[in-house]
């Protein structure tokens, strides 16, 4: 069996490490399952952020209030064509990624040099036929790389070591396709349970030959499981919460 998309990316890479057999029912029979209103809100704050930075690269500083408008109409154009599961009202949800917004325009923005931004990228994998693809959410002058994230609370040590690989991933990337080295990586995360007050963490970090191997490695292993057809099922208190619990557990 072939890799379905051609490629892999870190969210597959994940996936398949998360439970081979989800992975199974989302890339290979391509089951569509909603996404949470914790997603999608990311998914809607990072469009905004993008098109801030963007026009910080034309020269243009957008205002909060023009920020804020902009997320209102992302907000409610995206949800229309995405099947959400809305665990809190949309209202709420909403009011929380307007005070994102107000927050990154007025902690983080001013501070940020961009160079580029949501770059997609794809490299060849040395000695494997596999190709590796990511979308990296911002590259600043002084060659850092900054990926964003929006949740409820501060991430533990343990959440930030287990989505290292992602920044590893971005680091090689952006190093292959540039022939530049990338000088910090780092990981801004918003969080907060309502609208207020919302709190952010950083997490500045860098990779070196060893954090390569290892990614290759993992590349390797999760590649060669997937040709092998090696979807097994990775049970555990998580299944509770699988969009694909119903009809996982009736093939047991």
């Amino acid at each position: 069996m072939s890799l379905p998309k051609g490629y892999l990316s870190y969210n597959q890479i994940k996936l398949y490490q998360t439970c081979p057999q989800k992975y199974y029912y989302s890339y290979i029979e391509e089951r569509k399952a909603p996404i949470n209103d914790k997603i999608f809100l990311g998914m809607v704050f990072h469009a905004t952020v993008e098109k801030y930075l963007e026009k910080k690269i034309e020269g243009t500083e957008i205002s909060l209030h023009e920020s804020q408008d902009i997320f209102k109409e992302l907000f409610t154009s995206m949800k229309e064509g995405i099947d959400i599961s809305w665990d809190c009202p949309i209202e709420k949800v909403e009011k929380r990624g307007l005070s994102f917004i107000a927050h990154f325009t007025g902690k983080i923005a001013y501070y940020i040099d961009p160079m580029m931004v949501e770059k997609e990228l794809e490299v060849d994998i040395p000695g494997m036929d596999i190709k590796l693809r990511g979308i990296i959410d911002l590259v600043e002058k002084d060659f850092t790389i900054t990926d964003f994230k929006t949740t409820t609370q501060k991430w533990s040590k343990e959440r930030i070591k287990s989505s290292y690989l992602q920044m590893v991933i971005y680091k090689y990337l952006f190093e292959k396709s540039f022939d530049s080295i990338i000088k910090d990586l780092k990981i801004r995360i918003l969080y907060a349970k309502n609208d207020s007050p919302i709190k952010n963490q950083l997490v500045v970090r860098n990779a070196n030959d060893f954090d390569y191997q290892k990614m290759f490695d993992i590349i390797r292993f999760v590649a060669e499981n997937i040709e092998k057809g090696a979807f097994y099922k990775n049970e555990g208190y998580m299944c509770n919460f699988c969009e694909h619990a119903g009809i996982c557990r009736k093939k047991i």
